[in-house]
């Protein structure tokens, strides 16, 4: 599916704009809310594995919100699935907007470029609507897999629930939750990942799996931008018993370095991946 040619130039022009307005905005929220963590002390005490670590692991939280995209275009275009390349340009403008406070701007983002992409008002918003919910059930699956069977078992949940989407594939809503549990199953993994690579804990599962918890508690809060500081908070507060609380600090610190550095650069390919569409738009006209 590509771009709506019978959109009014007008509106498109409109669309455009606001599009470009909206990444500076949320580029410069995104800067601030690394800025404002205020943990230069932690920062420099962690070594150049804990860097590579979280560098690493957030390039890969970056390609697997990919199946979010997925997920929600999967929902929002159900007669007509789009490819990949739409599926980015609609959804990752949105994940960078989400910085800004109040939390709604992702969403607003997505009926703008969705509708600029020839998707349905309607669909988009019922989308959208399932995807927050089911947010909250699966990021509990995956902290409940990761405290009891750890690793081996978020794996192994993981793999199941790819199987189901390739075979249901013609079932929208099951794709959606097939993919979003994928998803959170894998998130909960590189951060049982970094847990240990980067800073060595004795139950790296474990500690993923109460950053599962944070991470809802920041979700739930729509006025804290990208869930700064509601995360980091419910993350101490969680896991002070299971680690030292410099341990868990520094946890705080890279789990929030690595997913903005994941969300930043996959919202620049979903903005690569629009302007992308317009220039071919553009060619074809």
């Amino acid at each position: 599916m590509g771009i709506a040619e019978h959109l009014p130039k007008r509106n498109s022009r409109i669309v455009r704009w606001g599009s470009h307005a909206l990444l500076l905005a949320a580029l410069v929220y995104c800067g601030l809310t690394i800025a404002r963590l205020g943990t230069d002390e932690i920062a420099a005490a962690l070594s150049s594995q804990a860097w590579l670590a979280t560098s690493s692991i957030g390039v890969a939280y970056g390609a697997m919100l990919v199946l979010l995209a997925l997920a929600w275009t999967r929902l929002a275009s159900r007669e007509q699935p789009v490819d990949v390349v739409t599926s980015l340009a609609c959804y990752g403008p949105g994940v960078i907007a989400k910085y800004i406070p109040g939390s709604v701007f992702q969403y607003g983002s997505r009926q703008l470029l969705g509708s600029e992409l020839g998707l349905g008002h309607k669909q988009m918003v019922s989308a959208s609507l399932f995807e927050a919910g089911f947010h909250i059930p699966a990021a509990l699956i995956t902290a409940g897999v990761l405290y009891i069977g750890g690793g081996p078992a978020a794996l192994v949940c993981a793999l199941c629930a790819g199987v189901v989407v390739a075979v249901f594939r013609t079932r929208p809503v099951i794709v959606a939750v097939g993919l979003q549990l994928v998803f959170f199953l894998g998130f909960g993994l590189l951060a049982a990942s970094l847990a240990q690579f980067a800073l060595g804990v004795s139950s790296p599962d474990r500690l993923a799996s109460l950053f599962m918890l944070a991470w809802l508690a920041g979700f739930l809060v729509p006025v804290a931008p990208g869930g700064i500081g509601v995360r980091e908070s419910a993350l101490l507060a969680l896991a002070g018993t299971l680690e030292p609380a410099g341990t868990v600090a520094a946890f705080a610190l890279i789990t929030r370095l690595s997913t903005s550095l994941g969300d930043a650069a996959f919202g620049l390919a979903g903005y690569g991946a629009l302007f992308s569409t317009r220039s071919n738009r553009q060619a074809s006209e």
